[in-house]
C-alpha cells in the first residue's frame, strides 16, 4: 500500500524539508490518482520536485525560489541565456548564509544560438574567492557536469556539508545541500539514491 501525500510529507519535514500545504497535498493526491498504473511515478520524488520548483515569472524572466530545504529544476531549460545564474540562485536558496554566491555572470557569448553548441561560463564570487564554471551548450539541455563542478568547489570548503542530487524519474534534478549523515539516513527511509554530480 502506498503512503498517502501528507504521511511522505511528514517523514520529509523530519529530515527539513518543508512547505507543503492541505491544499497542494489534496491537488496532488486528486491529480496522482489519474496516472495510468504504467505511468505510476514515485510519489516522494513528485512531491519533492514541487517543494523544490519555485516560481519563474515569465514576463519579467525572474525566478523566486523556494526557501524549504530542496531545489528541483528542469533540466530541459526554458531560459537559456540565464539558466545557470538561476541554478545558482536555487541552489543559494537551501542555506543563504553558507551558500552565499554573488556578483553571478553569465557569459554566453560564444555560443551559436542556430546550432545549439558552443560553451557558456559562469562566473561568481564565493567565500572571497572567484570561481569560473564552464557549461557546454547542447540545445536547451542543461549540463550537469556544472552542478558537479560546484559541488567541488562547495567540498574544498569544509562546512560539512555538501550537494546532494537526485533525479525525478523524468527529466528533473532534485538538490539538497545535507551532511554525510543526513544523506546516509534520508537514502535508508526514503529508498532515493543521492549521488555528488561527480
Amino acid at each position: 500500500m502506498q503512503k498517502s501525500f501528507a504521511e511522505i510529507a511528514g517523514t520529509l519535514e523530519r529530515y527539513g524539508v518543508t512547505g507543503t500545504t492541505e491544499q497542494m497535498l489534496d491537488e496532488l493526491e486528486e491529480s496522482y490518482a489519474r496516472f495510468s498504473p504504467e505511468a505510476e511515478s514515485d510519489k516522494t520524488l513528485l512531491l519533492l520536485s514541487v517543494l523544490g520548483s519555485g516560481n519563474y515569472d515569465y514576463s519579467s524572466r525572474t525566478f523566486s525560489p523556494s526557501h524549504n530545504g530542496v531545489y528541483s529544476f528542469d533540466t530541459e531549460v526554458f531560459d537559456l541565456e540565464k539558466a545557470y545564474t538561476t541554478f545558482l540562485v536555487g541552489v543559494s536558496a537551501l542555506d543563504e548564509e553558507e551558500l552565499d554566491f554573488e556578483n553571478v555572470r553569465e557569459d554566453t557569448s560564444q555560443v551559436n544560438w542556430e546550432e545549439g553548441s558552443g560553451k557558456t561560463t559562469i562566473a561568481f564570487e564565493w567565500q572571497g574567492e572567484q570561481h569560473v564554471l564552464e557549461a557546454r551548450v547542447r540545445n536547451d539541455w542543461f549540463d550537469l557536469s556544472v552542478a558537479g563542478e560546484l559541488n567541488e568547489i562547495i567540498k574544498k570548503h569544509e562546512s560539512g556539508k555538501q550537494l546532494y542530487f537526485t533525479d525525478d524519474g523524468y527529466q528533473g534534478c532534485i538538490v539538497f545541500y545535507r551532511t554525510q549523515e543526513w544523506a546516509k539516513r534520508f537514502q535508508e527511509e526514503t529508498g532515493i539514491d543521492l549521488h555528488d554530480g561527480s
